[in-house]
């Protein structure tokens, strides 16, 4: 099979994994091309976020991309004359990267100006980019393509460009919890598809002994705030946090999320321009008063990513609080999360990580419109108003299924979800290390059926086994809990190296900040 692979950002560790990819192809004989910028667009996110000139962030690409790992069969994208693409369909390419890259939080900022002034500023690049591809596709007669996110505009452009020449598609990204690779078939990695595909289907099949140590492992670190793998930690060094309320009823916590990096994707729809009006329908249907709520503001939105801080998000939130009397803890401030979570009775996100914390404590878990978890059996999700009059809608879930149910999730997302889990294991949140025994048919029946196969499909005959590890979490110990050692193969080891003249590369950007900024 002929497979094209694209990494037009030269993110850590995503260039790396790439070519991890291509290794598995080539040693099962297919035969492999490579697309990449080399410098020929004017405008694009790396440059967008972090406002850094063409000279230096062109360089640091161009150094940490795929030709300093190969220099054969490799495409730039074209300098030269190119089709133009429709105003409107430039327009939906680029809309997901200018929201992102100004932090809106609601739909109603889509149309302002500085938002529209990044869209603009990314038409050009995107159009050259999908011409390019589009040519690379056909004169290679690539059979499938393997593409790095697909989300962010030069990387949406190749995605497009597969789906205009009906090519069959993989975007890749790092999982969430880091090990394996996150992969998607025929759509960008926010797709919810195929994880909520597999989420529902194993929803209702208990987990082994392991298999559940593994989930709570995961939980014990996020609690401990030992999570390092994870690509960004929030609440650092936080403060003990006791409900800062005294009324009656339900306590309920707020825990917002951001939404721009959604924006205009469809899976990600939901019946509200942004998430106040949820939280305002929500309260009206479940009868729950303003003396009853906290909000706690994302830490994010007291961050910068790149150049761009979360103002938009933090006031959005801060003015609702403020007009409904809403008791409102600010980004900034460093009240314990998790403290809030354990001590409230019903936790209200929008599709927020949160929801796990939530769930092993066997809380009443709300998520106002779509998440990678609104088809798992610890939440219940409402896409709009309507559905927060349903018969169902009001009955509390069981507190023990909620946990179990939890547990179930996140081995979904750390082990199922995510492919080649064995031969894909962090060092630290942008060193890897690769094993051999990686099986390229994996990816060639993704390619052929745009189905994602669990990576592990076993699961227990009862829930006996995972019963152990609910008496843990019931009991919150968190120690006990993040101490189990991993278990791993012992495979070789697979050597993914730059080419000589640029081992260097690695070594000066380890020194660099992580994330957006590096």
């Amino acid at each position: 099979m002929k497979v094209g692979l694209a990494n037009i950002f030269s993110f850590r560790p995503h260039v790396e994994q790439l070519f991890f990819l291509s290794k598995v192809l080539q040693d099962a004989g297919h035969e492999v091309f490579y697309l990449t910028c080399d410098a020929a667009v004017d405008n694009c996110y790396p440059r967008a976020i972090k406002g850094s000139s063409k000279l230096k962030e062109c360089a640091k690409c161009i150094m940490g991309g795929v030709r300093s790992y190969t220099g054969h069969s490799v495409t730039a994208i074209g300098r030269g004359k190119y089709d133009e693409l429709p105003e409107a369909v430039l327009d939906e390419l680029a809309l997901s990267s200018s929201c992102t890259l100004t932090r809106t939080e609601s739909e109603s900022e889509w149309g302002d100006e500085p938002v529209l002034q990044v869209r603009r500023s990314l038409h050009i690049p995107i159009a050259r980019t999908y011409a390019s591809a589009k040519r690379w596709i056909e004169d290679n007669a690539l059979e499938g393509v393997i593409c790095f996110n697909g989300r962010m505009d030069l990387t949406r452009a190749v995605t497009y460009a597969c789906e205009q020449t009906n090519v069959p598609y993989i975007t890749h990204e790092r999982p969430w919890f880091s090990q394996g690779l996150h992969l998607t078939p025929n759509a960008n990695c926010l797709s919810l598809k195929a994880v909520g595909d597999m989420v529902a289907t194993f929803d209702d099949r208990p987990l082994t002994l392991a298999q559940a140590r593994i989930a709570g492992k995961l939980v014990g670190e996020r609690f401990l705030q030992r999570n390092s793998l994870e690509w960004r930690l929030y609440n650092k060094n936080p403060e003990p946090a006791p409900w800062p309320l005294s009324s009656l009823g339900p306590r309920v916590l707020v825990l917002p999320s951001s939404k721009n990096e959604f924006a205009g994707h469809a899976e990600w729809k939901s019946g509200w321009i942004d998430n106040t009006q949820a939280l305002d329908d929500f309260f009206e249907a479940f009868g729950i008063a303003p003396s009853q709520v906290v909000v706690r503001c994302h830490p994010n939105w007291a961050e910068k990513i790149g150049q761009v801080g979360g103002e938009r998000s933090l006031t959005l939130y801060r003015e609702w609080a403020k007009r409904r009397a809403i008791h409102c803890i600010s980004s900034e401030q460093k009240a314990n999360t998790y403290d809030l979570i354990q001590q409230a009775d019903i936790v209200v996100l929008n599709g927020g990580s949160s929801a796990v914390e939530a769930g092993v404590c066997g809380k009443q878990v709300i998520c106002l419109g779509p998440s990678t978890y609104d088809r798992a059996g610890f939440v219940r999700a409402f896409a709009d108003k309507t559905a927060m009059y349903e018969a169902r809608a009001r009955i509390d879930l069981d507190p023990e299924q909620i946990i179990r149910k939890t547990l179930r999730f996140l081995y979904v997302r750390s082990h199922r979800h995510p492919q080649f889990v064995d031969f894909v294991h962090p060092i630290e949140t942008t060193r890897y290390t690769y094993y051999q025994g990686a099986d390229a048919s994996r990816l060639i029946r993704m390619f052929q059926t745009g189905e994602l196969a669990a990576d592990d499909p076993t699961y227990a005959v009862d829930d006996s086994d995972e019963s152990e590890i609910v008496e843990l979490l019931k009991k919150k110990s968190w120690d006990k809990l993040a101490d189990y050692p991993m278990p791993r193969l012992k495979l070789p080891k697979l050597e993914i190296k730059r080419r000589p003249a640029f081992f260097w590369v690695d070594d000066f950007r380890a020194r660099l900040p992580r994330g957006d900024r590096g």
